[in-house]
């Protein structure tokens, strides 16, 4: 009935709507699905845990919740004992806390739902990153002023690359909240000869170094050192970060 043209026009227009509409699909997809990059997702989360009223109001730092993310490639998730802590006493008996409570007795961890995440096949290393004083709020935002936690940057490749570019447009320099060491080591030789230094704070980089505590036990905060350049501490200062395919690939 068609001609052999006809025909060979329907194939190719068929295969060339088909391959349209699957492309579409999967930029909607993945494009606009909270869960897979979309800046906002905000998902519901066990127990109703405020940022804004433990960073923010009591001036909790980061790295007390979050600790070891200096040292590790991923950020660890706080665990039970880290909560009660503080709730052993402080709300014991809130019924919001009846979960923290339930776990901590019996040892199950809470199953908080994971908000940021790169893809399998790229690797991010937090610890490197926070050892160059770079701020948590640069990727996650000004945490201590959300109430519920949301996904503030895509954390795409083309959003990495351009703080790898363009480092001193888009890094948060170390901020006292988030617990990033802005301070100096002290020399290695010190402790070959004198013992006593390993309990001595260690000295600013600008004025002294304060007491947490009256009598000192131990902890010890300091002014942060002047930037060199706006948004990176000292002695950081911007550079192009790797953007080889190997830096993240591997």
């Amino acid at each position: 009935m068609f001609s052999r043209r006809f025909d060979m026009g329907v194939k190719v227009g068929g295969a060339v709507i088909g391959t349209v509409a699957a492309a579409v699909f999967l930029v909607v997809y993945f494009g606009v699905r909270n869960d897979v990059a979309d800046v906002g997702y905000r998902p519901q989360q066990p127990v109703p845990f405020s940022h804004k009223l433990h960073a923010g109001d009591l001036q909790i730092h980061c790295q007390y919740c979050h600790a070891g993310v200096e040292v590790s490639a991923h950020s660890p998730v706080p665990s039970t004992q880290t909560c009660m802590n503080c709730h052993t006493l402080v709300k014991s008996e809130s019924p919001k806390l009846k979960l923290v409570r339930e776990s901590y007795e019996t040892g199950s961890p809470i199953e908080w739902v994971r908000i940021h995440k790169v893809p399998d096949y790229a690797h991010f290393n937090h610890s490197r990153h926070i050892r160059a004083q770079i701020d948590c709020k640069s990727c996650h935002g000004p945490i201590e002023e959300m109430g519920v936690v949301s996904q503030y940057k895509s954390l795409t490749m083309g959003w990495c690359l351009d703080c790898h570019r363009n480092p001193e447009t888009r890094i948060v320099g170390a901020r006292p909240i988030s617990g990033i060491f802005t301070g100096v080591l002290h020399d290695p030789k010190t402790f070959m000869s004198d013992s006593a230094a390993v309990f001595r704070p260690i000295a600013a980089q600008v004025g002294e170094s304060r007491s947490l505590t009256v009598p000192a036990y131990g902890g010890w905060e300091t002014d942060l050192p002047k930037h060199h350049v706006d948004g990176i501490p000292h002695p950081k200062k911007a550079s192009l970060g790797p953007d080889n395919c190997s830096t993240c690939h591997y």
